[in-house]
């Protein structure tokens, strides 16, 4: 093997058989420049809102804060870790029983 000629390994075949001449080297790299961002476009839904204490879709707004809930139930537990008084802002305590 010293006689100095070089092997061709099944690389170097494939390297030879797939070579690309400069001018397709260019129109590879326009192509690649052109592509948009990789971004969904906007959606034409309107968007959705949740719940702020049980994260099902939201009908409805706080008075006080405009935080989203649920129910009545979800308004119940909003107001009793937010508003430990009772009263916010001037609004009544809906659910007082007293």
């Amino acid at each position: 093997m010293s006689s100095g000629k070089k092997r061709k390994t099944r690389g170097d075949h494939f390297k030879l058989r797939f070579q690309k001449n400069f001018q397709a080297l260019l129109e590879e790299e326009e192509l690649s420049r052109n592509e948009g961002p990789d971004c969904p476009e906007p959606s034409k839904l309107p968007q959705r809102h949740f719940c702020a204490v049980c994260g099902f879709p939201s009908p409805y707004t706080c008075i006080s804060c405009g935080a989203r809930y649920f129910c009545v139930h979800c308004l119940g537990t909003h107001h009793e870790t937010m508003y430990s008084t009772g009263t916010a802002e001037g609004v009544p305590d809906l659910f007082s029983f007293g």
